[in-house]
């Protein structure tokens, strides 16, 4: 089964739409993440591990939160951003594969030929996910995301995150991340990628909204530390998980 198919069918089991961001750290970070997803896993269709666990515990020490996640029936993401040239991306790609990750983050930068191409390939053949970052939550994000340039396959000037989007639609993603904290831009990437699933990070705490980005058009919203660092993530997650439920 496919990343999509392991997505949609755990949205459609727990009927909900939260991807719950394990951003935990600290010494006892391990311990605490699979603690939360355990505690909250019926309220969620996903889990999203970024570099607070990557970095200190590396792939090989996630193998277990891997399989734990996948025993609750959910897929989980490696958010790790890539963006090198194509043999550095293969290599990295391959070892989150390897250790059990169904999907990965990507950013555009690099480009198809030497840059991407390698991984959506690898990833094609062993049944697994590639995510694009188009537009990210955080405000600074603005700078560069959203900086008018040249689409020569257009012969158009346009945003960077709208040229993002057709890239991602033509490459074949399996879906885009824009932030909740910019709806917008979700309306406007919802008209270019068609069905493909969009990704909304950034609510709560960096101030977007969960029903705001699904009423935008987002498929699935990223919820980090308002669970994580809740005092009572149970509650906070089947809160969010209410919420999407209005889209169901």
């Amino acid at each position: 089964m496919g990343f999509l198919d392991m997505i949609k069918r755990a949205a459609e089991q727990n009927r909900s739409r939260i991807v719950l961001a394990l951003d935990v750290k600290g010494p006892d970070a391990l311990e605490r993440a699979e603690r939360l997803l355990c505690e909250t896993a019926e309220y969620i269709c996903c889990v999203k591990i970024n570099k607070h666990l990557i970095l200190p515990w590396g792939v090989e020490g996630l193998r277990g939160l891997i399989k734990r996640a996948h025993s609750l029936g959910l897929p989980v993401i490696a958010d790790c951003k890539m963006c090198d040239i194509g043999s550095t991306n293969f290599v990295e790609a391959f070892t989150y594969f390897d250790a059990g990750f169904d999907a990965i983050t990507v950013v555009p930068l690099p480009g198809w030929a030497e840059g991407l191409e390698g991984v959506f390939h690898l990833a094609r053949g062993r049944g697994m996910g590639v995510i694009t970052v188009i537009l990210m939550s955080n405000r600074g994000a603005s700078e560069f995301f959203e900086a008018v340039i040249y689409d020569e396959e257009l012969g158009v000037f346009d945003k960077l995150y709208k040229v993002f989007a057709r890239r991602s639609l033509k490459w074949g993603a399996d879906g885009v991340v824009v932030g909740a904290t910019r709806p917008e831009a979700i309306r406007q990437v919802r008209e270019i990628v068609e069905d493909l699933p969009i990704f909304s990070p950034g609510v709560v705490v960096q101030g977007g909204g969960v029903v705001e980005a699904l009423r935008a058009g987002a498929s699935y919203v990223i919820v980090g530390r308002a669970i994580c660092e809740s005092d009572n993530p149970i509650d906070k997650a089947r809160e969010m998980c209410e919420l999407t439920r209005r889209f169901s």
